[in-house]
């Protein structure tokens, strides 16, 4: 058979083998004067014969004993199968020359062909989807199951999850030690093709990155609708160099999780984080928030105060609460009457500093730890995390809820990966932006699109369906029938007594239980008070 070039007869030899079952490689080859090949052997894969690295080592038994490394467990794939072709180029074409045909081994059955490496052929489309998916912090392993469902079975994947590994550790291995220089890249990028956008970063005395700092345009336009409370928390690990991310975040008018801005730190110590908050002060203009809120980190308690001068600093309840069940004995820890009575005195936004102290105190006496090191730790540092110190202050949903807490915590935990690298962070994180940005889109066109339904013909709630978001509005339909079912001043539920003041000379109505201060919506009592003074039309 003759064959016009060498790859046309290389290509036949492979659908020969496919065929018939067997994989094949390329071997010798001579070359004329020119360069150009003269010979070419193409062999059955399972040509030569293999031996294990262990059996080599135990010729030298010396070696075989000092040598503590865990071998990696192998197989013998060579039998010494003389199957081959033997293209010679001749008269301007490649010909066919010798033709083993017999092999020495069983051949593929044609059920079996999906795990033939000639079958296999990991495609544009299938490298796309390991990239894609690695955005979302879904591995190889993952990604090929999710391949084989959408191909209806492994035999229609086209490669093997070996395959796919393997290409998620070249892109690695492409990355290399370039990892920093192209995660700058892409910001700088970012710098000169989004409007906006902003970044700065911090290299030490070995021309190592250690810090990095970034926004855009989205992250300053919605702090300035929603910066007045700030959450910073350093705790997400993303990649091989033990960075930290350390998002800043509000609360935005539909109660998710709004990004201003993000950093990675390699340290953190009080350096660093002042100079991540200076970069933050400078993108967002100078302006301070009213409200951060940050872990216990002693270093960030140091940088808050001598970098945002007019905000107050306290702590994440959440992060606090969380830490509760390792911190007491095993036999409090199983009393879940204590967990309750705990957090039904911690989470209550209606006490007042003494009335905290009261009630904390008489639950650590009732279950014996007053010598509980840690639980009085956090009484002596109540004013900075405790609700009843602050609840004049205003803070939406920064604060209040665990559940916040927690949807945020899971949304930033896609970014950890302790094995992964710069450039595979970035793309995660844009791929987490445009959800967050989306979700905020859908929100914002619900909102602007529908109306909920009004429980009541008031001409008060009516006006609320036209002024609020949809989910703030539903709290306050929430006050709003409660008000007219089952409140009275003395709320029962609470076990407190409110005072609501009202002075018609100056429009002005507030209530002892501060809904509107910390929340900026009005209460049940409020409501209540101004139907008994037939305000029901006051708007």
């Amino acid at each position: 058979m003759e064959f016009d070039t060498l790859e046309d007869g290389i290509h036949f030899y492979r659908i020969y083998a496919i065929a018939c079952g067997f994989d094949i490689r390329k071997s010798t080859q001579r070359r004329f004067r020119d360069r150009s090949i003269r010979t070419k052997l193409i062999l059955c894969h399972r040509e030569g014969f293999g031996e294990s690295k262990k059996l080599q080592k135990l010729v030298n038994t010396e070696v075989a004993e000092t040598s503590k490394k865990k071998e990696r467990v192998t197989t013998i794939k060579r039998f010494g199968c003389t199957a081959m072709i033997k293209l010679v180029f001749k008269s301007g074409k490649y010909v066919i020359c010798e033709f083993r045909e017999g092999h020495n081994h069983p051949l593929v059955l044609v059920m079996n062909h999906e795990f033939q490496k000639l079958s296999r052929n990991l495609t544009l489309y299938h490298k796309q989807t390991i990239i894609n998916h690695s955005k979302i912090n879904i591995g190889a392993s993952k990604t090929y199951r999710i391949c084989k469902e959408a191909a209806n079975g492994y035999e229609n994947v086209g490669a093997s999850l070996l395959d796919f590994k393997n290409f998620q550790r070249e892109v690695k291995l492409f990355i290399g030690d370039a990892d920093a220089e192209m995660f700058i890249n892409n910001l700088e990028k970012c710098g000169q093709s989004k409007k906006g956008f902003q970044y700065a970063y911090h290299v030490d005395e070995g021309r190592n990155l250690c810090r990095v700092f970034w926004t855009d345009a989205h992250g300053k336009s919605a702090y300035i609708a929603f910066g007045d409370g700030v959450y910073f928390d350093p705790t997400y690990g993303t990649n091989k160099y033990c960075m930290v991310f350390t998002p800043f975040t509000g609360i935005d008018n539909h109660k998710k999780s709004v990004t201003f801005a993000c950093a990675l730190l390699s340290n953190e110590d009080e350096e660093s984080f002042v100079w991540v908050f200076e970069k933050f002060k400078e993108a967002m203009g100078r302006k301070e928030p009213q409200l951060i809120i940050t872990d216990q980190d002693p270093a960030i308690r140091n940088a808050v105060p001598a970098v945002f001068k007019t905000a107050r600093h306290r702590f994440c309840m959440w992060h606090i609460m969380k830490k509760v069940v390792d911190k007491i004995d095993i036999i409090t820890r199983k009393d879940t009457d204590f967990l309750s009575r705990i957090n039904g005195v911690v989470w209550n936004h209606d006490l007042e500093p003494t009335e905290f102290e009261d009630q904390w105190n008489e639950v650590i006496t009732e279950f014996g730890l007053e010598n509980n090191r840690w639980l009085s730790t956090m009484f002596d540092i109540r004013e900075y995390w405790i609700p009843a110190y602050f609840r004049d202050m205003r803070m939406g949903n920064i604060m209040s809820t665990t559940q916040r807490s927690e949807s945020e915590n899971s949304f930033f935990k896609r970014f950890e990966n302790h094995y992964g690298t710069l450039v595979e962070f970035w793309l995660r994180y844009e791929s987490a932006m445009d959800q967050q940005r989306h979700t905020h889109k859908r929100f914002e066109m619900e909102s602007n699109n529908s109306i909920p339904k009004a429980i009541t013909p008031l001409s008060l709630e009516s006006h609320a369906l036209t002024v609020y978001t949809h989910e703030v509005f539903y709290e306050i339909q929430a006050e709003i029938n409660a008000s007219l079912e089952k409140t009275d001043i003395e709320d029962s539920e609470r076990g407190k007594t409110f005072t609501v003041q009202y002075s018609p000379l100056i429009s002005d109505i507030d209530c002892t239980c501060k809904l509107f201060e910390r929340r900026g919506l009005i209460c049940r009592h409020i409501f209540l008070g101004f139907f008994e003074q037939n305000a029901e039309n006051y708007t």
